[in-house]
């Protein structure tokens, strides 16, 4: 009998084991669908019933960190490495949660010693490493890549997930080609890795909406490989928000199937009600969820407000609601298109025009795609034009020049032109000056030189325009019907100069009749000839001469 007992007892145990290992994996399972409030509630459980295992208390720490739980997770690293004293896995949580906590020293510490306790041959460590650099912004990728092409080197090696964070390593340092190189990696070893072939929709994504053909059919692959794959209907839901909300809406009903239902997840429902035009419903069915959830309420919901008090043109209520999702949403909730918004809405105020360019600044800060942030730069000065700050304008559009070193001929135009209306004289002339360096047989750099060096001698006194003038006329003559106006111009400022300033009355006759052969009509030109042909024509005094009394100018 007692022999019965004592195997019956044993198949629990083994039973029980089974159970908390399935409970782990299910907790684990679930973090890598991203579904991490359902991941923590599984791994609580999991560690509540077994509190000294490693795995559980790790991958809760993980979990706890994805939901910006820092301490949280710190706590439970604290308590684990007491219970199990110098434990590799678990020196790397910790040293995971001291990167987020800006204490790169000691965490390097913690992961050279559990690498060394594990003989730099344990995988699982190698790649716990990798990912803490990718994930923390004080991690250091190189040493991440470093410690995971170790893993790769290790025997019998054949974990996808370190080829991910090889991707993502990859991604921090911006190398594109090796990130994408990797996932591919990743999905050798594992052909049904939906992650892998959504992170390479993401490469993509980072070089702008011309490459939305490429990264869409990444994502929707993923989906294919695996239906269950919620962020890929989420970044799917998200590219057709703003362009076709029936899509949206079915890649928002997938979504939400599969992922965790929290109040996030509801505050883009209601975005969904702000994209089909329905601006006020979407106020109040935001109003109506941070009336019943309090303070547990998304704080996308104050972003959804914003925009669509902005759409009814109430910009008092656009503000005040973009103020408030900016004070209550963690940073990652925050998009690009969140910081032009807030600043075009603060332009409407004079008393918060001052923070508009911050709010353009962050907006660059954030896109690492050159096009994308010549955009925004591009809607600053739109936006400082429409108020008729033209000075404003044109600092936005000489930034261009620095955000994109690949410039061409109009983005020096517009900025030298906004410059010149913005009374900005000696920026303008800069701009026209790298025009004429790179594009020296085009005429629009020496017209908008000779443009703004005569504004800034408008008396001719210097005669600071005549060299532009002279090499504009020079080109435009190729052309003279395309450029007329400007050509009358610049042969109308030369007459003058040489004329009024110099005397040399035969060269500003050349130049008058360059006007009249041009404008035959002229009147003034042919009135202006007429007279300094007149004086050329008149009896000259003689040299030695003053024309009146004695030739020898003595007094008498």
């Amino acid at each position: 009998m007692m022999k019965h007992t004592i195997r019956f007892m044993v198949a629990a145990v083994l039973l029980c084991n089974v159970s908390f290992a399935q409970s782990v994996d299910e907790g684990k399972k679930l973090f890598y669908y991203e579904k991490y409030n359902s991941a923590k509630e599984t791994l609580e459980k999991a560690l509540a019933a077994k509190p000294d295992d490693v795995d559980a208390a790790y991958w809760l720490g993980q979990t706890l960190i994805e939901l910006n739980d820092v301490d949280g997770a710190e706590k439970v690293y604290q308590t684990a490495l007491q219970a199990k004293g110098s434990n590799p896995l678990l020196l790397v949580g910790m040293g995971h949660v001291e990167l987020l906590k800006h204490k790169a020293n000691d965490a390097r510490q913690r992961f050279e010693t559990a690498i060394s306790l594990t003989k730099g041959k344990d995988i699982g460590i190698l790649n716990a490493v990798g990912h803490a650099n990718v994930d923390a912004a004080d991690g250091d990728a190189r040493y991440a890549i470093e410690k995971l092409k170790q893993a790769t080197e290790v025997k019998r090696f054949k974990e996808p997930a370190v080829y991910i964070d090889m991707g993502d390593a990859y991604r921090k340092l911006l190398d594109g080609g090796e990130a994408v190189t990797s996932y591919q990696n990743a999905l050798s070893l594992d052909p049904k890795l939906a992650q892998a072939e959504y992170k390479i929709g993401k490469i993509y994504v980072t070089q702008g909406q011309d490459q939305s053909a490429i990264f869409l059919k990444h994502f929707e692959e993923a989906i294919a490989l695996d239906p269950a794959y919620a962020p890929a209907y989420y970044d799917l839901y998200s590219y057709w928000f703003s362009r076709d909300v029936n899509k949206a809406r079915d890649y928002f009903a997938k979504y939400k199937a599969n992922a965790d239902f929290t109040p996030s997840v509801e505050a883009e429902e209601i975005s969904l009600v702000y994209a089909s035009g329905d601006f006020r419903g979407a106020i109040a069915k935001a109003d109506e969820k941070l009336r019943s959830e309090g303070e547990k309420a998304s704080p996308k919901l104050y972003r959804v407000k914003g925009y669509a008090y902005d759409k009814l043109g109430d910009s008092l209520n656009a503000l005040q609601n973009m103020e408030l999702f900016f004070a209550k949403a963690d940073t990652s909730l925050f998009l690009p298109d969140n910081y032009i918004k807030m600043a075009e809405i603060s332009a409407k105020f004079p008393d918060k025009l001052s923070q508009a360019d911050s709010y353009f600044d962050k907006a660059i800060r954030m896109d690492t795609v050159v096009k994308d942030q010549v955009g925004f730069a591009t809607a600053a000065s739109n936006m400082y034009k429409k108020i008729n700050n033209r000075a404003k304008s044109a600092d936005w559009l000489t930034r261009i020049l620095q955000l994109n070193p690949e410039y061409g001929k109009l983005e020096l135009f517009y900025a030298g032109w906004e410059n010149f209306y913005g009374e900005q004289y000696q920026t303008a002339d800069s701009v026209f000056n790298l025009y004429k360096q790179k594009f020296p047989d085009d005429v629009q750099g020496y017209y908008g030189g000779f443009r703004t060096k005569w504004t800034v001698d408008s008396t001719m006194e210097q005669g600071l325009p005549v060299e532009d003038a002279i090499k504009f006329a020079e080109l435009a003559q190729e052309d003279s019907v395309k450029y007329k106006s400007q050509l009358l111009l610049a042969y109308g400022y030369l007459a003058g100069y040489n004329a009024n300033q110099l005397k040399e009355y035969e060269k500003a006759i050349f130049y008058l009749d360059k006007m009249i052969s041009l404008d035959p009509n002229n009147a003034d030109a042919k009135n202006n000839r007429d007279i300094l042909q007149k004086a050329l024509d008149r009896p000259q005094p003689k040299a030695g001469t003053t024309g009146k009394g004695n030739s020898s100018g003595a007094k008498p």
